[in-house]
């Protein structure tokens, strides 16, 4: 329901003011060779999504698009040292839409899609998830990539004129453009995408601090996309071929990066943490999750192929064992 977005929010209207100054201004990274008018930042900041979307754009009385702009607002205040930040014109649209799936462009304008409103478990979650997006906004991720296309089509442009050099023929020519494509999908441009991802995770989960959210959500919340892959039977694609990290990477990277983010959270003079870690709180579901599994899948030999996929997908992402009888141990 959209209560579990707007109640919690509610706990964090009398939260101090933030006494961090100016520590995420290290990671801020503005690429200056890239002006403006170029065509593929045009193109990213063009009202053409609002046109894409206007036939499913939730009306900002909404409860939910209340909620998610309370909670960027937040993020935005409590990081207002940050001058880059403070400078955006921050606007929130939310999109009727099952996807599972936020973006931002690159002035600050935050596109939500209703299939990640249920996804987030808990409004500490979406202050990850908009946090990501805002890092994205906030180091000019946009240009970045914009940059690396010019960068990486002008060094294509010399080796297909040197292949057509050496051999002037129209069938060698197709051939070495199809290798040059997959050489820079698979070696610049889809690295170089995770890349940003992981610095968005970065960044997003130090906003997230300072605006005296649980940042051991953020975590949680990679765990629960992951968890959902398996028990929908989403393929699971290498990460080398993703323009993303997988989820459990960035889970990992969580946990990394989540006791310096509570030291920051700390030095924010926020409200103390339950000492009841959300981790751990949802590996135990995930245990009864499975346990029950094992239960239906006892109760009905029909179900005995679903139980053994289920058990090998635990056995490789979750700590499960799994016996030669593929039921989940």
């Amino acid at each position: 329901s959209v209560y579990h977005y707007i109640a919690p929010f509610t706990l964090y209207l009398s939260i101090p003011e933030s006494n961090a100054v100016g520590i995420l201004k290290g990671s801020l990274k503005w690429w200056s060779g890239l002006s403006s008018h170029s065509l593929p930042y045009k193109c990213l900041m063009s009202p053409q999504y609002l046109n894409d979307f206007k036939d499913n754009l939730v009306p900002e009385k909404d409860p939910r698009h209340k909620a998610v702009m309370a909670v960027l607002m937040h993020l935005v205040e409590k990081n207002k040292d940050i001058s880059e930040l403070s400078a955006m014109s921050w606007t929130v649209n939310i999109v009727e839409s099952p996807l599972v799936n936020a973006f931002v462009l690159p002035r600050g304008q935050v596109f939500v899609f209703t299939g990640m409103l249920e996804a987030v478990a808990d409004i500490h979650q979406l202050f990850f998830v908009l946090g990501h997006e805002m890092a994205h906004a906030l180091m000019g991720h946009g240009a970045e990539q914009a940059s690396l296309v010019h960068f990486v089509d002008f060094l294509s442009l010399i080796l297909l004129m040197a292949i057509w050099a050496v051999c002037p023929r129209d069938s060698l020519a197709l051939v070495g453009q199809w290798i040059q494509s997959k050489l820079v999908q698979f070696l610049f441009n889809r690295p170089y995408s995770r890349k940003l991802e992981v610095e968005a995770d970065k960044v997003g989960l130090q906003l997230a601090a300072k605006a005296c959210a649980d940042v051991r959500a953020g975590s949680v919340f990679w765990h629960q996309m992951d968890l959902s892959d398996v028990l929908t039977g989403k393929p699971t694609v290498p990460e080398w071929l993703s323009t993303h990290p997988s989820h459990m990477s960035r889970a990992e990277q969580m946990d990394r990066l989540i006791p310096e983010a509570l030291k920051l959270r700390e030095s924010c003079d926020c409200p103390a943490l339950p000492d009841q870690d959300p981790r751990t709180v949802f590996m135990h579901k995930v245990q009864l999750l499975l346990e029950k599994v094992k239960v239906a899948t006892n109760e009905s030999s029909k179900q005995e192929s679903t139980c053994c996929a289920l058990s090998c997908c635990a056995h490789n992402r979750w700590p499960i064992t799994c016996e030669k009888n593929d039921t989940l141990q």
